[in-house]
């Protein structure tokens, strides 16, 4: 039980730090847009600027643009925020020793649930950053793209997954409730 919430107090940080990271990067890759956050002698390097769009914008993008795409952005940030906020408090659970609760079976679903609302909001994501980042190019350039790939099916089924994952687990919950209520 000891590894366990000693493996749960390291990912609950590492997640921590994540959630708190994830705006302060966006903001700062939104500034320097178009171009290429380099951090770390080129370790990391972020660009917001979805790849389908990159060589698409033909013009300088002003700061109402940059602000704009960046409030589009914040809508899938946002939920991967709550999805490791979730994570953090599920890990907080097993740090406590809480391993079967219903407690962590909504924090399960809510997990589950948030990649599928992502997964669901990303086609509109795209085809409103294509129009923000692309509405003042030249008459005949300017256009919005979805693009679906193997990747968002997978993680489309891996929220199905999860989500029916914490269905089992509140079903087992409330049998383990069951036999500890007989005698």
């Amino acid at each position: 039980m000891n590894k366990i919430k000693n493996v749960s107090l390291f990912f609950r940080l590492v997640f921590q730090i994540i959630l708190i990271a994830l705006p302060v990067l966006l903001i700062m890759s939104w500034v320097y847009a178009p171009d290429e956050l380099i951090m770390l002698a080129g370790m990391i390097k972020l660009n917001a600027i979805p790849t389908a769009y990159s060589k698409s914008i033909l013009h300088a993008l002003t700061i109402e643009e940059k602000s704009i795409g960046f409030l589009v952005s914040t809508v899938p940030i946002l939920v991967e925020m709550f999805i490791l906020y979730s994570l953090i408090k599920l890990f907080r659970l097993y740090e406590n020793g809480e391993i079967f609760s219903i407690k962590n079976v909504k924090h399960i679903r809510n997990i589950g649930c948030a990649l599928l609302i992502g997964q669901l909001i990303e086609p509109i994501y795209q085809s409103v950053m294509g129009l923000v980042l692309t509405l003042n190019n030249p008459p005949h350039h300017r256009y919005a793209a979805i693009t679906l790939d193997q990747t968002n099916v997978g993680i489309l089924l891996i929220a199905l997954m999860v989500i029916l994952i914490s269905w089992i687990m509140a079903e087992g919950c409330k049998l383990r409730e069951e036999q500890q209520l007989t005698i």
